[in-house]
């Protein structure tokens, strides 16, 4: 990498835009564009310490994505960044198409696999699994859920918890709780504070475990170090446990 780069950014900067979907050589022209206006691709070609025929390339897909545009001026491209900002709807859009294909693979592939298991393990990959299983979930639908450590779970959750409420509410999504370790004043508050939550309180030692029920899943959430979630796909099994939480749901307390 060349002096300037460095000045610019670190090479964990430069992770993350690869993360994002850049080549290293897009990420690299990037950073040399956005200190600079309508520059030509000479200085682009210092800046970076490419090759000029990688930077060309670069330029072009950048600009697809529309990481970067040009003016012509005296008859020569002059190049410009486009705002940071425009990364997260390249992400979003991503989004959308991986959402798409989830869908087009389920509708092709319905019943050809009657149960899975998987398995996610530390605080990234267990979040990410909370969000695809809500996502997972139809509008309107309910997650039964026997907790035995929700603080725990707020805690590895940190500041994404918002943005799973707001997905959660914006499908109506109705979360039962039974907690077997709350506080059952801070359970009232959350029911008064958080749409479509409901709680019920069975007293007793409560197993650092928590068993979520989403339609055919059951997921197992273990609250060791790190934590890891185990995903059973099965719909007998989940309709099992459903009939053994709403057992537990009418012999429980508010």
């Amino acid at each position: 990498m060349s002096k300037n780069i460095d000045d610019i950014a670190n090479k964990e900067l430069l992770s993350n835009l690869e993360a994002l979907g850049l080549t290293d050589k897009e990420a690299r022209v990037y950073l040399a564009l956005l200190p600079r206006q309508d520059t030509g691709t000479s200085n682009l070609i210092r800046a970076s310490g490419l090759h000029g025929q990688f930077v060309y390339q670069a330029l072009e897909r950048l600009e697809e994505l529309g990481l970067a545009k040009h003016v012509v001026q005296n008859g020569r491209k002059k190049f410009s960044a486009g705002s940071p900002e425009r990364i997260l709807s390249l992400v979003e859009e991503k989004k959308l198409s991986a959402q798409a294909v989830v869908r087009q693979l389920k509708e092709q592939f319905a019943g050809k696999h009657e149960q899975s298991f998987e398995v996610f393990q530390g605080d990234t990959a267990f979040v990410a699994h909370e969000f695809a299983l809500l996502e997972g979930m139809p509008d309107g639908s309910s997650i039964d859920i026997l907790a035995g450590n929700g603080d725990k779970y707020v805690e590895i959750f940190g500041g994404e918890l918002n943005e799973y409420e707001r997905i959660r509410i914006e499908k109506k999504i109705r979360l039962r709780y039974i907690s077997m370790s709350g506080n059952p004043n801070y359970l009232k508050i959350m029911a008064q504070t958080r749409p479509f939550f409901e709680y019920r309180v069975l007293p007793q030692s409560a197993p650092e475990v928590d068993t979520d029920i989403y339609g055919d899943k059951v997921n197992f959430m273990i609250y060791g170090n790190p934590v890891v979630a185990f995903t059973f796909t099965n719909k007998k099994v989940a309709e099992g446990y459903k009939g053994f939480f709403e057992v537990l749901w009418n012999l429980s307390s508010k």
